[in-house]
Parts: structure tokens; sequence; C-alpha cells
């Protein structure tokens, strides 16, 4: 019974703060292009703020392990309404940039090193694809509807709005997070040590992976650019991609679960996307929008059939945190280098590009693995 008490209470959980993050989240890129700030600026934030969650989330591990995680989790979501505060202020400066860099990076950190550390504890090894994508069902839907409310509270509302919701709600959902039970022997952070036990393709399976982060980042301000200039659309195709990734989101959790992984496919198949979405300038992007969120589920639960199943027999923790070390630091080198490319179309084909090499390495080493094996 507690089993199926820590599965209910972690989807109270994530359905209203996956529901509160994406209010702003979704838009964030937009919301600082259309506030005043040049692309280089936007793209100099996502650098930044990918670069400082490197040491952030291993302090945030650390601390974790010692105390509590849910303390890092009230952490990152008092980071997250400082966050708020700041967008309500903002200022045209470097420095300013800078700042909510820092803590964005102390609100993302402080969620995903506390949830992953959650879903870890009630997730089995066995079909884990299968019963993770329950649990995105219920993010999906959650995003829905912030897509559509978040669009109108910016456009037709103060963002003062927004952080009175943030503060009731994100409190809300700390009550259903503190009644998880969980059995869980801390261990010292050993980083180096571990390392050398995650295996080299799951390695690229993660980089590559995350690297489509940055893609859904670049993406709004292509579509305010080069389609239409507004959040209720930017709102929209997020709901419209949800929409998709729900609908076939229990039929991929079964077929990944018991057949082979669809990872290399669906990256393909993601990467088609993107560039049939800058081939289109006009409302017909809706249905690129909608084929993509099916592929980009398959690819999804293809990952964390990786994720859940290839840990080496390395303890939670290092696993989580070394994921998430590779996922900053893929994300800040890559947008390291997106600030010495001044056209939005341009980020968007170098990221793919970036993508599909690492897909080919990643398809050279499985090989390699699958042969070895074989011997």
């Amino acid at each position: 019974m507690k089993k199926n008490d820590n599965f209910l209470y972690f989807n109270i959980f994530n359905f209203i703060s996956t529901f509160v993050r994406a209010l702003i989240e979704i838009f964030i890129s937009l919301y600082l292009f259309k506030n005043g700030f040049s692309i280089k600026s936007v793209i100099l934030f996502y650098f930044l703020a990918n670069l400082f969650a490197i040491p952030i989330a291993y302090i945030y591990a650390s601390i974790g392990e010692k105390t509590k995680y849910s303390y890092i989790m009230a952490v990152g979501y008092i980071s997250f309404i400082i966050l708020q505060l700041l967008l309500r202020n903002i200022v045209l400066s470097d420095l300013y940039i800078l700042l909510i860099a820092i803590i964005y990076s102390l609100y993302r950190r402080g969620y995903w090193i506390s949830r992953r550390f959650y879903i870890s504890h009630i997730i089995p090894k066995r079909k884990s694809s299968f019963i993770y994508s329950i649990i995105m069902v219920s993010i999906q839907v959650a995003k829905i509807l912030s897509g559509y409310i978040g669009s109108y509270l910016l456009s037709s509302a103060d963002i003062s709005t927004l952080i009175v919701i943030s503060v009731i709600l994100l409190s809300l959902s700390l009550i259903p997070l503190s009644k998880i039970k969980y059995e869980n022997k801390p261990v010292k952070i050993e980083l180096r040590k571990n390392l050398k036990k995650y295996r080299i393709d799951s390695l690229l399976a993660f980089s590559f992976f995350e690297l489509d982060d940055l893609l859904s980042y670049l993406f709004p301000i292509y579509i305010a650019l080069y389609v239409n200039n507004s959040y209720q659309l930017a709102g929209n195709l997020n709901a419209i991609s949800n929409v998709a990734i729900i609908i076939f989101i229990l039929i991929y959790g079964k077929i990944i679960n018991n057949k082979k992984n669809y990872l290399i496919l669906s990256t393909v198949l993601v990467l088609v996307c993107v560039f049939f979405k800058l081939s289109i300038n006009s409302y017909l992007i809706v249905i690129v929008y909608f084929i993509e969120g099916l592929v980009l589920k398959m690819q999804n639960q293809s990952n964390n059939k990786i994720y859940f199943e290839n840990n080496n027999g390395m303890d939670i923790t290092h696993y989580s945190l070394l994921y998430q070390i590779i996922e900053c630091l893929m994300r800040a080198v890559v947008s390291f280098l997106l600030l010495f490319i001044f056209d939005v179309r341009l980020m968007i084909v170098f990221v793919s590009l970036i993508i599909l090499v690492l897909l080919v390495l990643y398809v050279i080493v499985t090989k390699k693995l699958i042969r070895y094996r074989l011997k």
C-alpha cells in the first residue's frame, strides 16, 4: 500500500508543481526577448544558467544527502518566486542577466535534483517506461493548462498575478511531497569515482536528448519573429504538442517497455520536424507541432528506458547527479557556441547538427558494445 500511496502523492505533487513552473518557464525566452533583450542576451542567460547549474547541482546533492531533499525542493521554490519578482522588474543589462541566471539555476537544480531523487525511489526498474508514462500524463495535462493560462496572464495581466498563484500552489505541492515514504542510506558524493561506472552509450544518449531543451528554448523566439509575435500562439503550440503526447503516451509506454529502444528513430524524426518547422512560416506549423509531440514522447520514453534500466549498479544519488551535470554541461557548451551566431534560424540549425553528430556517435558506440557482448 505504501508504494501506491507514494505514487499518488508524487503525481499530485508533480501535477501542481509542473503547472506552476510552466506558467512562466514555457515563455521565459520569449518574455525576455519581448521585453527588450537581444537574442544574444537571451542565449547568454541560458548559457550562464546551465554553467552555474553544475556546481549548484553538486552542492544541492551534498546537502540533500545530509538532510532531506524536501528542503532542497523548498529552496528551489523560493528561488522560483524570487525569479518571478525579478522578471516583474526587468533591467536591460548584462548584470541583470547574470543575476536571474543564478536564481534560475538555484530554482531549476533545486527542483530537478529533488524530483529525480523521489521519482527514482517510487519507480521500479522493471516496466519503468510504462509506469513513467502514467506520471507523464499528469505532466502534459498540467502543461496544457499552464500554456493557456500563462499566455493569457502574460498578455492581459501583471506578472504579480503569477507570483501570487505560484506562492499558493507551490506551498500546497509540498504537502504530498512530504508524505512520500522511502528508505535511503546517505552516501558521500564522489563524482570522479562514480563517473567511471557511467556507460559511454548512456552518456551520449543523455547528451543529445537534453539538447532538445535548447531547441524548445529557441523556437518561441523563431515563432515570434517569423510566424506570429504573441504569447497566445506560443501557448497554443505548446498545448497542441502536449495533446499529441497524451494521445500516444500509454501506447508508446507499452511498446517501448516490451520491445527494443526507439531512441535513434525518434531522434531522427525530431530533427525532421525541426526542418519542417523552419520551412513553414504560416499557421500550418500547428500540424508539425502535433506530429512533433508524438515523436518527442517516443524519444522521451526511450531515453527514460535507458535512464531507469542502465544505471550499471550505481547508487541513485550519483547516477542522478551525474546525469544532471552531463545535461547542464552539454547545454552550456552548445549555448556558448551560439553566442557567436546572430540569427535564430542558424542557431536552430547548428543545435540540430550537434544532435545529429552525437546521434551518429551513439550509433557507432552502441554497435561496438553489442559486438563486444556477443564475443
